[in-house]
């Protein structure tokens, strides 16, 4: 039964993820943001969670 479940489980704990980095980068002034060339938050985000 917990194999069923442990991929809907790891796919909400990498929704929740993407979504707190994705938060954490559109709070970042969007100078620093430019400096550390992040220029899609979207794009950052999925990246840094999913590879």
């Amino acid at each position: 039964m917990m194999t069923l479940i442990q991929p809907i489980l790891t796919s909400l704990r990498d929704r929740a993820r993407y979504r707190r980095t994705r938060a954490e980068l559109a709070r970042l002034p969007l100078d620093i943001r430019l400096d550390l060339d992040i220029h899609d938050v979207d794009a950052f985000a999925r990246r840094a969670v999913w590879g």
